[in-house]
């Protein structure tokens, strides 16, 4: 697998100061979060007690309608108000919030309270899932950030302290034992041995290091010990230009999302139009709830991001790195593909499958003319 990095910069010292001191999410979206998730459920709690009510209890339907009415009221608010701050910042969210507030309104003016609660609570749950998504995605990535992490033993004055990664500097002399994760870039001085650089490249094969190659973070020392000068600590390494990349692909939008957004102001348009139409042409309110419900764009909204985003995650845990949802999008019109390493997806061990001759040739003398030259050429 080739792995393309960015230019070191600024951006990938921030992405790994990000990812390792900041929490998942802001305290204020915890809180909203939680609050709503809390009023969906409460919501949920209502509504069941008002169905077992109305169907159990006899003439039960106005407590009923009263109990579902509280449950409606409950999940209304944070819709109502996502509606209304969706109008200084419009996108396909926006365009949902905003289709759900007047199919609640609608709702409610035709006494469907049970509708009324339901929409909410539902997209409620739907925003949750979501949100659990990218923080599956944060979390990969975290877990990436924290193999820059560990401890390193530097060599100064003739003996060997141990001090944090974070405080290695180009030009300092470390020790490599096995079993080390390299801490830092560098250049071998001193030594020979194995490194398992599956972190970095994805084979698995170790790579045998000498005086004069070089190291890189995140990769494991198997065997034989190391002296090596750091060349480059921190963001500034391959790998944490690699966290880099990945903190882009996160961010980035799809290719789709964006086509969406673009759409998602003339689509609000023609759904409020196609609503007013139903409404004029039937006067049935119900009717006029159904296109508004049945034309939330919730699919879109969470299948184009939330795939992309959990793919790119999940595809992360695996080793894989993925530079961005366009180049996710793109593998759908893959139809070959090519592994450019010997480890990648074999052993690195070569094995006869089969023997083809041609013409008069038999098998089993081109075996031993394959042996011989073998052995001549070894």
């Amino acid at each position: 697998m080739t792995i393309c990095v960015a230019p070191p910069g600024a951006r990938a010292t921030a992405a790994i100061t990000r990812l390792s001191t900041a929490p998942m999410l802001a305290r204020a979206e915890r809180l909203l979060l939680g609050a709503r998730l809390t009023l969906a459920m409460l919501a949920a709690g209502l509504l069941l007690v008002a169905l077992a009510w109305e169907y159990l209890v006899p003439n039960g339907s106005a407590v009923a309608t009263l109990v579902a009415g509280a449950a409606a009221a409950l999940v209304a608010v944070p819709v109502l108000v996502a509606a209304w701050q969706s109008l200084r910042a419009p996108s396909l969210h926006g365009v949902t919030d905003r289709l759900v507030a007047l199919a609640l309104i609608a709702a409610w003016a035709s006494g469907d309270l049970m509708t009324a609660a339901v929409l909410p609570i539902v997209m409620t749950v739907a925003h949750v899932l979501e949100e659990r998504s990218l923080l599956g995605s944060r979390e990969a990535i975290l877990a990436l950030s924290r193999l820059t992490e560990t401890q390193a033993r530097r060599l100064r004055g003739g003996s060997v302290e141990l001090v944090p990664s974070t405080a290695l500097r180009p030009g300092d002399r470390i020790e490599l034992r096995a079993g080390d994760r390299v801490p830092a870039d560098g250049i071998v001085r001193a030594g020979t041995a194995s490194l398992d650089m599956a972190s970095l490249t994805g084979e698995a094969m170790p790579v045998d290091v000498e005086p004069g190659q070089t190291t890189l973070l995140g990769a494991i020392t198997t065997n034989g010990r190391l002296e090596v000068e750091v060349i480059r600590t921190g963001a500034d390494t391959t790998f944490g230009r690699i966290i880099d990349l990945m903190q882009a692909a996160e961010e980035a939008k799809p290719p789709v999302t964006r086509l969406l957004e673009s759409y998602a102001g003339r689509y609000l348009s023609v759904v409020l139009l196609v609503a007013g139409g139903t409404w004029f042409a039937s006067g049935n309110l119900e009717a006029t709830l159904a296109v508004l419900v049945a034309s939330c764009p919730c699919a879109l909204v969470l299948a184009a991001p939330g795939a992309a985003i959990a793919a790119i995650a999940v595809a992360a845990r695996h080793g894989i790195l993925i530079k961005g949802a366009a180049f996710l999008e793109s593998l759908a019109e893959v139809r070959a593909v090519v592994f450019d390493k010997t480890g990648t997806l074999t052993t690195g061990e070569m094995s006869l499958a089969g023997v083809a001759p041609v013409a008069d040739a038999a098998g089993d003398d081109l075996l031993r003319v394959a042996a011989g030259l073998g052995a001549a050429d070894g």
